[in-house]
C-alpha cells in the first residue's frame, strides 16, 4: 500500500482542518442569526436595518 509523504499529509490535514472550521461556523452562524431593531425614526419606509448585538448596546 502505497503511503503518503508529509507534504501530502500536511495538505490533506489542513484541507479537513478548514473544511471542519467552516462548518463549524456556518453551525454557529445558523444557531446565532442577527439581532433585528426596529428603527425608531418614522420617516423609513419601514425596513428594520440588521444590527448585532454588540451594535444595539451602544
Amino acid at each position: 500500500m502505497n503511503r503518503l509523504t508529509k507534504q501530502e499529509q500536511m495538505v490533506v490535514c489542513i484541507v479537513l482542518g478548514l473544511l471542519l472550521t467552516g462548518w463549524a461556523v456556518k453551525a454557529y452562524r445558523t444557531a446565532h442569526p442577527p439581532v433585528r431593531i426596529e428603527s425608531q425614526d418614522s420617516s423609513r419606509d419601514g425596513n428594520s436595518p440588521i444590527v448585532t448585538v454588540k451594535q444595539a448596546e451602544r
